[in-house]
């Protein structure tokens, strides 16, 4: 998997010509995605927030892996290869 674009990432709005029914994921305001609209803006707003995270979860679950608990290190190394799989 090529790297991933350094966090922190955040949620927000940059006029870049596409829908206005979308936010974005920023990196110092850097545009990185779109999240269109699902259901309610509230939804959205969700999904985006939780992709946002990405970054942070991923090294979250690098730091449980080294760590040594069983449990969290295999739940966290099933997460890290989730989050690195090639699509």
């Amino acid at each position: 998997m090529s790297k991933h674009t350094k966090g922190p990432w955040g949620v927000g709005t940059k006029s870049n010509g596409v829908s206005p029914r979308h936010v974005q994921i920023l990196n110092d305001n850097e545009f990185l995605a779109n999240v269109y609209y699902t259901n309610s803006i509230n939804e959205t707003n969700a999904n985006a927030t939780l992709i946002a995270a990405a970054p942070d979860l991923l090294e979250f679950a690098e730091e449980v892996r080294r760590t040594g608990d069983t449990r969290l290190a295999s739940m966290a190394i099933a997460v890290i290869a989730k989050a690195k799989e090639k699509l």
